[in-house]
């Protein structure tokens, strides 16, 4: 089944002094490109962390954000780090000097920076990796249930214009099942025209059968519908597909396009057009496929 690049998790792990969250934000991106932010302490897991989500995730950008917040025995909130407030602050300052702004500073901005909290000594590394784990598994299988049901959502949308594809491809088919003794009469009519007699006939219908078939359209139409079988059949398959379906409508607009260039039938001309416009929202909601 297909799956979405777009998603949102949070998990949460309580230990004796502390909780850790981490938040996963995934985007769509043409590769796994995973972004830490935030993670005071957990600094010495990036690769680890980095690894997990790419193994599960397979595609997007994912932005992670692992917080601690710590209390002591008695419930207290960890006290605060004052080099990092200090360090924070004057930073503040000076994006605040080159972006001109006169604003003074706030205590909820520097509230909102996790890493000024300092983290108690007591807390054992092994017991936060542990707690960073389950956190991290949680939000990851929010994520995956996020993607999921977006993915049937899409799936069912992609499904219904993907058959509209089919049902226009039938119906050029329908129009020009004669298109190529059509096109020869055509042709042997404005070439009588032309040149009246001064032309052998056998001569003529042989140049005009030759040009008649470079203008016969059954070749794209039958591609046009492998390329539509195969990507009904991606839909149905559990693994990332978003790459090849991309791909195969790349094909399809590439057919219609030599459909469009050999056709002078005004009919298959607006089939054409209609076509062009279902592939190309094909492909925008494609894009957000794993």
């Amino acid at each position: 089944m297909l799956s979405s690049m777009t998603g949102y998790g949070r998990g949460e792990s309580t230990g004796p002094h502390c909780t850790v969250a981490v938040e996963l934000r995934s985007v769509n991106n043409r590769y796994c490109d995973v972004v830490l932010r935030n993670n005071k302490g957990f600094m010495q897991w990036d690769d680890e962390v980095r690894r997990i989500i790419q193994k599960n995730l397979k595609r997007g950008k994912i932005y992670v954000n692992i917080n601690v917040e710590a209390t002591n025995s008695n419930g207290d909130v960890s006290k605060l780090d004052s080099d990092a407030v200090k360090k924070y602050a004057s930073l503040l300052e000076e994006i605040k000097k080159h972006a001109g702004i006169d604003e003074p500073i706030q205590l909820s901005h520097l509230l909102s920076n996790n890493n000024i909290y300092a983290q108690p000594s007591e807390i054992d590394e092994e017991d936060l990796h542990k707690l960073m784990l389950k956190a991290l598994e949680s939000a990851l299988t929010q994520v995956e249930n996020m993607r999921s049901e977006e993915g049937e959502k899409l799936s069912a949308d992609i499904t219904e214009r993907i058959n509209l594809i089919k049902e226009e491809v039938t119906s050029i088919k329908n129009i020009s099942s004669d298109n190529a003794s059509t096109q020869f009469e055509k042709l042997k009519v404005r070439a009588q025209e032309l040149i009246g007699n001064e032309m052998e006939f056998d001569r003529l219908n042989q140049e005009l059968a030759l040009l008649s078939d470079k203008l016969d359209i059954s070749e794209e139409c039958v591609r046009i519908d492998s390329h539509v079988g195969q990507f009904t059949d991606y839909l149905t398959i559990d693994e990332p597909v978003g790459k090849r379906l991309d791909f195969l409508l790349q094909e399809m607009n590439r057919e219609s396009n030599t459909i469009s260039s050999k056709s002078n039938n005004v009919s298959i001309s607006h089939i054409i057009v209609e076509m062009r416009n279902v592939i190309e929202s094909l492909r925008e909601q494609v894009q957000n496929i794993i």
